[in-house]
């Protein structure tokens, strides 16, 4: 939540004419194109992060090897695709800061 409201309004503040005249050069272009690109990544990390919560504990429940089994299967898609994305968005954030 509060992550979400820091960069609307950090966005607003960037495409506003009256808050950017003269401050707008490519360091700030490559900084903001670096913070969404890290923000749709952390969105869809949530995302199969909340996939992942829902098909262990209420579709997998009643299997044999229960949730935890499916949740750390690490040859599964989305243990594969969550790490990638992990990786990426820290990636971005070193070679940002």
């Amino acid at each position: 939540g509060l992550f979400l409201c820091l960069f609307v309004v950090t966005l607003y503040l960037y495409f506003n004419p009256a808050y950017n005249i003269g401050r707008r050069n490519n360091h700030t272009s490559v900084m903001i194109s670096i913070s969404a690109i890290m923000f749709f990544i952390a969105t869809f990390h949530l995302a199969i992060d909340c996939y992942r919560i829902l098909q262990g504990f209420v579709d997998k429940r009643l299997d044999s090897s229960g949730p935890i089994a499916y949740l750390s299967d690490p040859n599964a898609w989305h243990y594969i695709l969550r790490d990638i994305l992990f990786g990426t968005q820290q990636t971005l954030g070193s070679a940002a800061a």
